[in-house]
Order: C-alpha cells, then sequence, then structure tokens
C-alpha cells in the first residue's frame, strides 16, 4: 500500500485525552512510514512533534469567531496547496466545519474521530460534520452518534485509544519531578489529572476540598493537580483558602512528563485516556470526570468502564466530596499485594486492548476505506 499525507487539524495541544490522541497518532503514523501533518492552535505537544520531524501548521481552531475562522480557512487552504494531502482526518467540531469545505474546494476525502458524545441541540446538530468515515472511540459514542446525528452504522468504526507502553511503563523515573516539586518521598501522594475547563473544575474542587481531610487522617499526604484551562486561577484561589495549603497541595498546570508524575501516584483520579496511562503504569485510579463517577476502579468494574471509554458517563455521579474522600482513604488503606494484584491486571489489559501500535494499524486501515469509497487509487 502507497504510503500516504494525512492532514490531523484538531482545536489544540494542550492537555486533553484528544489532543494526545493526536500526537500519538501522528507519531505512530511517522514510525509506519506515512507523512502526517498535525494543524492545530498550538500547545505544549507542539515540541514534541517537532522532535519527531512532524509538521505542525498554527492555526486558530479553538476560536469561534468570524476572523479566526477565515484566518483558519485560509491556513488550511494554505497547507493543501504545501503538503497536498491524501486524507483529512478532522478531531473537533471547529476543524471539521473547515474541513467539510476544504474537502468540497479541493475534492480531498475527508473523516473524522468523535472523541465525546457531542452536544447534538440546534443548530450544532446542523453545523456538525463527519465526513465519509468515522471512528468512535468506545460503543457509546457510536451509539449516540447513530441515535443523535442520524450517522450510517456502517460508516462508523470503534477504535479505542491507543496508549504507548513504552512511555506509560511503571518504571518510569519519578525522582526528577519529585525534586522539582518540592515533594516528600515518605508520603502518600493523590494525583488529579484533568482539562480544567467546565465541570472539570468541579472535580479538581472537590479534590482541594477533601485535602484537609486527607492530612488529618493520613498525616503525611500530598496532592497534586495537573491541567490547564480557564478554571486553573480559580483552582489556585481556591486552594490558598486552605491552612497550610503550599506545604501539601501543589497546583502544577499543565506538562508533558506524565508518566514521570503518574508513576509516583498512590491514587490517580482521572477519566478517559488519562485513566487508560495509569493503568498502564499499575496505579490505582478512582474515575470521576465531568460527564460521571464511577469511584474505584476494579477489576469487576472494568468491563462496565470499558463501554464508555472511561468516563462513567451515565453510569453514575459524585453526591459530595465525602464520597470522593472515602474512596480515596479505601485505595490508600488497601494492602500492598491487592493493590499490586490490581495494577498487574490493568496494565495487561492495557496491553491487549490499547496499544498505540494497534490503534494505528486500525485507523490506516480506515484511511484505505475511505480512498476505495472515494474511488482513490492511493
Amino acid at each position: 500500500m502507497k504510503k500516504l499525507k494525512i492532514l490531523l487539524p484538531t482545536t489544540g495541544l494542550d492537555i486533553g485525552g484528544a489532543e494526545t490522541h493526536v500526537t500519538e497518532l501522528a507519531k505512530q503514523l511517522k514510525e509506519m512510514g506515512h507523512q502526517p501533518i498535525v494543524m492545530s492552535s498550538g500547545g505544549i505537544y507542539v515540541e514534541e512533534l517537532k522532535n519527531y520531524d512532524i509538521s505542525h501548521v498554527e492555526c486558530p481552531l479553538n476560536s469561534k469567531s468570524p476572523m479566526d475562522i477565515i484566518a483558519s480557512i485560509n491556513g488550511f487552504n494554505n497547507a493543501v496547496k504545501i503538503y497536498q494531502p491524501d486524507i483529512i482526518h478532522t478531531h473537533g467540531r471547529i476543524a471539521a466545519l473547515i474541513s467539510k469545505l476544504v474537502s468540497l474546494r479541493f475534492k480531498i476525502p475527508f473523516m473524522s474521530t468523535s472523541h465525546a458524545l457531542f452536544t447534538y441541540r440546534w443548530p450544532l446538530k446542523h453545523l456538525t460534520f463527519w465526513g465519509d468515515e468515522i471512528i468512535a472511540i468506545s460503543n457509546d459514542a457510536k451509539q449516540h452518534l447513530i441515535r443523535h446525528f442520524d450517522v450510517d452504522a456502517d460508516k462508523i468504526t470503534v477504535i479505542t485509544n491507543g496508549i504507548n507502553m513504552k512511555r506509560f511503563h511503571p518504571d518510569a523515573d519519578h525522582h526528577e519531578i519529585e525534586k522539582e516539586l518540592a515533594l516528600r518521598k515518605t508520603s502518600k501522594k493523590v494525583v488529579y489529572i484533568s482539562r480544567l475547563t467546565g465541570p472539570l473544575v468541579d472535580i479538581a474542587n472537590m479534590v482541594v476540598d477533601i485535602a484537609p481531610k486527607l492530612k488529618n487522617h493520613f498525616k503525611d499526604i500530598e496532592i497534586i493537580i495537573v491541567g490547564d484551562g480557564e478554571g486553573l486561577n480559580s483552582i489556585k484561589q481556591h486552594a490558598e483558602g486552605i491552612e497550610n495549603n503550599k506545604h501539601y497541595i501543589k497546583i502544577i498546570g499543565k506538562r508533558t512528563d506524565i508518566p514521570n508524575i503518574l508513576n509516583m501516584a498512590d491514587v490517580v483520579i482521572a477519566v478517559g485516556r488519562t485513566a487508560i496511562e495509569a493503568m498502564a503504569m499499575e496505579k490505582s485510579i478512582i474515575l470521576a470526570g465531568g460527564e460521571g463517577y464511577l469511584g474505584i476502579l476494579t477489576e469487576d468494574k472494568f468491563h462496565l468502564a470499558q463501554e464508555t471509554n472511561f468516563t462513567g458517563r451515565n453510569i453514575g455521579i459524585i453526591e459530595s466530596d465525602s464520597q470522593l474522600f472515602e474512596d480515596v482513604k479505601q485505595i490508600l488503606e488497601l494492602p500492598k499485594n491487592d493493590v499490586k494484584d490490581r495494577g498487574s491486571f490493568f496494565r495487561k489489559k492495557v496491553m491487549e486492548l490499547y496499544s498505540v501500535e494497534e490503534m494505528a494499524r486500525q485507523t490506516v486501515e480506515v484511511y484505505h476505506k475511505l480512498l476505495r469509497v472515494r474511488g482513490d487509487k492511493r
């Protein structure tokens, strides 16, 4: 099969599941001999792409303003003329709208990945374009597309997130990050990683709220909150109201050294891709996010969580911060052998179901299916 040029437009390249997915997909496509070109509003992962000699085109795809939409259209047009991609594979609503227009103008096959359950209220439903093939990251995302966007089921392929098992490995060094953040080697560490926007800010604030109770119970404990977004400053201000907060609450913003941060955690509070990355590193996990709350992830709950891409969507909601406190406490009081056995189970499952190599291979199969559907002989 011919090696392909793939334009990968996405909103941005900061902390987030879709952003990390695009970065890992681009890197793996490059390793397979294809030429990925990423287009976004920028972010901390741009440097990582450059280190892999992957082209990045900066466009304001995170903005709905008319001037920025025009700038993005011009950026798309220039990128198409320069790189002459075989396929546009878009990630994000604004990017999909512009991809549709560019696809029509230049007759380039266009497809998308649905990373979440998108809002379908009017008029957004009619301004959302999916392309001729769609990848859904979970079964519930696929059903959402069929039910609410009237997408033909035959056009949807479920391909789960791909995790780099070499990068997200239990041997990842965490001593440098501990030194940088002045963390204590002896402390129990609770790590929350998320984009800090919308309802995810509420979860981050709950993590801050339970910090004093955890400190009273365990004495030597540290809370690390990782992520960026419009809620970052309000979370920092919230933490400022807690006595002696700087001694044990660290709010560190956006980072790319996520494996190192995860590996120092005794408890990881996360959802989606980050939860899967934590599983790859054999960590104890609480699924808590903006779409639902599943609580402590166990072997028995694995399949249930998997159906919603480890988001807890439509499974449960968090009633109070006491619920979160009790779940963190329960994990920290588990016998070491139980923690080890559960961690081994998680890593084995991620290796079996979520390898980045398999994700990229399946994605390339969809690319060739799209080209066949469009009648391209590439």
